[in-house]
């Protein structure tokens, strides 16, 4: 049932959190619907990934709603599970800027590495002799 948290981005998640604050179950709820559209889900299958987060989302954030009555369960547990998914979306964020600090490295060692960049005159002489060939 934690895999069916979704990574969201920070601010949605933030939302989703005091939403389940106020009206428990109900940022549950909205984070499994903005899972389809700006999240990723975190269930390891193959197909139907969104809609079971969505459904188990759906089905826990009822869950936490019908529970407030009983000594207040479903509204610590609401804010325990929007919690967590502030901790995943951050998590996620971390590791999306970690992913791209890593395509830049590698994209700039490669343009370094390559002969026809090694090879180039610098800016200078390319000047220089373009003005040569004008004259």
């Amino acid at each position: 049932m934690h895999e069916a948290i979704p990574f969201l981005p920070v601010p949605v998640a933030i939302t989703c959190l005091l939403f389940n604050i106020f009206i428990p179950g109900s940022g549950t709820i909205i984070s499994g619907f903005s899972a389809l559209c700006m999240g990723q889900p975190r269930i390891n299958m193959k197909e139907g990934r969104k809609l079971i987060t969505l459904v188990v989302n759906l089905l826990v954030g009822i869950s936490q709603f019908f529970t407030i009555t009983f000594l207040f369960v479903g509204w610590f547990w609401s804010i325990a599970w929007g919690g967590l998914l502030i901790i995943h979306s951050m998590q996620y964020r971390e590791a999306l800027q970690q992913r791209r600090q890593e395509a830049v490295a590698t994209a700039a060692i490669e343009a370094l590495t390559k002969d026809s960049i090694l090879h180039r005159r610098d800016v200078k002489t390319l000047v220089k002799s373009h003005k040569k060939s004008k004259k």
